[in-house]
């Protein structure tokens, strides 16, 4: 479903700048959105990203494009950071998600990315989100991703990170006041889980805390791009990303016809 917010029928522009939820597996959305942009060559200004987002961002910003990103994602790898035991004692590092990205970026930096990048992590110790768009790219990337109790906080300059999706799952300040029609991508929009356990009744809990804070978010759009999954979609189903991929670029689609006749 595209939703068209407000009126910007007085401001006609040739690109987009994208803020892109935080969802898990969900993501691969994220990713048919982005393939539907780049074979019509929709310029993206830039990105605006948490958790899987700022991953999915991070790689884009970087030059990868968008079959890639699906290859990279479907990768064992890839899914393997995400294969976790909620029997296992302590907190999972996410130096392995750091690995992948140096694998694939060749500078850790926001300033070598091609497009500008907007990463949201949620404070720990002070309880604030913050956007940062400058400095070490991986670990801000990591910190981004980093699901609170599953994985443990990323320091970044003395204060400990978690996933930004804590506090907003979609950003979009960065992104106002560019030349530009602002994109929100939300990838979680679907069916509930019937079975009730352990995993599913916590993924439910926080993101039934992320839809509340996403709210704002979608006012602030020129567009919101939000296709209903209509089965349950964990946020571990990687073995999932082909359909969520094809979810996203049927999406993206629609959205390329509507802002053709915009231009």
């Amino acid at each position: 479903m595209i939703k068209f917010l407000f009126n910007s029928s007085s401001r006609t522009y040739d690109s987009v700048s994208l803020s892109l939820s935080g969802g898990g597996a969900r993501g691969s959305v994220h990713i048919g959105v982005l393939q539907a942009l780049y074979e019509n060559n929709i310029r993206v200004d830039a990105i605006a990203g948490t958790s899987i987002g700022s991953i999915i961002g991070a790689f884009y910003c970087a030059g990868i494009a968008p079959l890639r990103m699906k290859e990279i994602m479907k990768a064992q790898s890839f899914t393997r950071i995400f294969h976790f035991s909620w029997s296992k004692k302590g907190l999972m590092k996410m130096e392995a998600l750091c690995d992948i990205l140096k694998e694939h970026i060749p500078e850790n930096s926001f300033e070598s990315l091609k497009i500008p990048l907007f990463v949201g992590v949620s404070n720990l110790d002070k309880g604030v989100f913050e956007i940062i768009d400058r400095g070490e790219l991986f670990r801000t990337v990591a910190a981004s991703a980093s699901i609170p109790v599953v994985f443990e906080p990323v320091e970044i300059n003395g204060s400990n990170y978690v996933d930004g999706g804590l506090f907003n799952n979609m950003p979009v300040d960065p992104l106002t006041g560019k030349d530009s029609y602002v994109v929100g991508i939300h990838v979680n929009n679907f069916k509930p889980a019937e079975v009730l356990n352990l995993i599913t009744v916590a993924e439910r809990v926080f993101t039934l805390v992320i839809l509340k804070n996403t709210e704002e978010s979608f006012k602030k759009c020129d567009y919101v791009i939000n296709p209903f999954l209509d089965k349950d979609y964990g946020m571990l189903d990687f073995k999932e990303a082909d359909s969520l991929f094809d979810i996203g670029y049927k999406a993206g689609i629609a959205f390329v016809e509507k802002f053709k006749t915009m231009k």
